[in-house]
């Protein structure tokens, strides 16, 4: 069966089939609580209007962490929790979530004691972790970490881990697991409406498939938003007189070559002019400069970067670096919307805390909000527990999730590099990337002979057919944005793997011509407009 033709039959299921829980909304939040709720044994269903993980859950900055900024705010319990976390993670996810060194550069005599008295504090509430603690280091280690640092001034530094994680493949794979664990899930589905009893009570949803623009009915004994910055949209549709409560915020990274920007480490700007935190971080052979937090007041279904963000981290970056960028360096970018809770003031958003909040409307729909990735777990375990005791649900099992291994977590190790490099005679960084993105199940992926799409490239038709086939990919851009991750990469490269990927996947899915020239359209509009912004 082809994975239109099992859509279809999941549609049928979705009309036909009573559900404990209904989730809207497939980034983090929404995926994390599905996985739950099925290995509890709840009758689950996921919809989501677009792609799964297409909003802000592609767009972080790839960090798991503990988030050394919020010491500063004394958001103990937050950091607790998050470095807890990312310890399941980096146990649960190994292919996907890595350890990762960072320096933090020191420019004035005080400052290293000052921050190895806050990254102490850090290690403690990590307690026995996976990576090792902070410690201070030289100039000359400081350098050869990180071979870019600006050297006049520089009195050395301190190291310390977090983790890292490629954020769109652990959502999927996310799906993936929660509908191989009993969940029924489906992408381009928009909800049209709310339906309510007799006292006004949500008993369901329509909604409406963009593929066949058909409308179905799905009946659900509870429902949870997690639409990230549309829970507002949601909420009004439900009760056109709620408050917003929504804060969105927008972060951008720019991408360089490792060449322009050497480093071995992530760095950390703690503190810049105007009180933001910017991260330097080595991903998926690249180098991201990012984020900034700006307050939007419009949101876009895909946000692009202003100028000023682009130029303030320019500068940023070329305080702090003895290499010069400029925007004629930059090779990819990508922006994303935090969806902030703030009840008070809504302007100054780098203060709001990225704690989540569950709010249960009178009709009895529960929306959850904030939070980050690095908790999304712990937010899952939360909000499902929330959907038993609002929905009434019957009692069943524990969670599972904090000892749930990911699909691709079963034969990954150290070794398995090396192993594909041979069985396949690939480069090294192919056999990374590979490794990474599937973990132990390379060999079932890719089979005895892979084939290229495009000499050289290191990308293969075999991971298309599995994008399709396990991984809901729909069109050109679900690929090469999501399931790969090179719009956000190297918007060249993806330009020339968009005609031969958009074939295949016609083929795959069994396109009409209009079809096809949508799906290759949309990418390529959408990589126009990206490279507008940095122009």
């Amino acid at each position: 069966m082809n994975h239109l033709d099992e859509r279809k039959q999941t549609l049928k299921q979705l009309e036909s089939t009573q559900y404990d829980i209904l989730i809207l909304g497939g980034g983090a939040t929404g995926s994390g609580t599905a996985l739950d709720a099925s290995l509890r044994g709840y009758k689950v269903a996921l919809l989501e209007k677009g792609d799964f993980s297409q909003g802000t859950s592609s767009r972080s900055t790839k960090l798991i962490h503990g988030g050394v900024r919020y010491l500063a705010q004394f958001h103990f319990k937050l950091i607790y929790e998050a470095l807890s976390e990312r310890k399941r993670l980096l146990t649960n996810a190994p292919h996907l979530v890595k350890p990762l060194q960072f320096v933090l550069p020191t420019y004035v005599w005080w400052e290293k004691p000052f921050y190895s008295i806050g990254l102490t504090m850090y290690d403690l509430l990590a307690g026995k972790s996976i990576v090792p603690g902070h410690e201070r280091i030289s100039k000359a280690t400081a350098l050869d970490y990180f071979a870019s640092l600006k050297k006049q001034n520089l009195k050395g530094g301190i190291s310390y881990y977090d983790a890292q994680f490629n954020d769109a493949r652990l959502n999927v794979t996310t799906v993936r697991a929660a509908k191989e664990n009993g969940a029924d899930v489906v992408s381009r589905m928009e909800v049209t409406n709310f339906l309510k009893d007799a006292n006004g009570k949500i008993i369901g949803v329509t909604a409406k498939d963009s593929l066949t623009k058909k409308v179905v009915s799905i009946k659900a004994k509870v429902v949870a938003n997690t639409t990230g910055v549309w829970i507002d949209s949601l909420r009004k549709l439900d009760d056109p007189k709620t408050e917003n409560v929504l804060a969105p915020s927008q972060g951008i990274h720019l991408v360089f070559d490792k060449e322009k920007l050497p480093c071995r480490t992530a760095m950390i700007i703690p503190k810049t002019a105007d009180g933001r935190v910017v991260f330097v971080i080595p991903w998926e052979g690249k180098v991201l400069l990012g984020t900034t937090d700006t307050p939007i007041q419009k949101i876009e279904n895909e946000p692009l970067p202003l100028q000023s963000e682009v130029e303030f981290l320019l500068k940023t970056g070329n305080d702090y670096l003895d290499t010069k960028l400029t925007k004629e360096d930059i090779e990819s970018v990508f922006s994303g919307l935090r969806p902030l809770i703030s009840t008070g003031d809504k302007k100054d958003t780098k203060s709001i805390s990225r704690e989540e909040a569950i709010l249960v409307s009178d009709s009895g729909l529960v929306t959850m909000s904030g939070g980050k990735w690095s908790t999304f777990r712990k937010m899952a375990e939360d909000l499902t527990d929330k959907l038993i005791s609002v929905g009434k649900l019957p009692s069943k099992m524990k969670c599972f999730t904090a000892s749930f291994a990911f699909p691709g977590a079963d034969g990954y190790s150290k070794h398995l590099v090396a192993k594909i490099q041979t069985m396949y005679d690939l480069p090294y960084e192919t056999a990374v990337r590979l490794s990474d993105a599937y973990g132990g199940e390379v060999p079932l992926i890719l089979g005895k002979k892979p084939k290229e799409i495009k000499k050289g490239t290191g990308y293969f038709v075999e991971e298309i057919k599995h994008f399709v086939k396990k991984e809901f990919a729909l069109s050109v851009s679900d690929v090469l944005s999501r399931r790969w991750r090179l719009i956000f990469l190297d918007l060249n490269l993806a330009e020339s793997l968009a005609i031969p990927t958009n074939n295949i996947l016609a083929k795959e899915l069994g396109w009409k011509e209009t079809e096809k020239k949508s799906s290759l359209n949309e990418l390529l509009k959408h990589i126009k407009d990206l490279k507008k912004t940095i122009a």
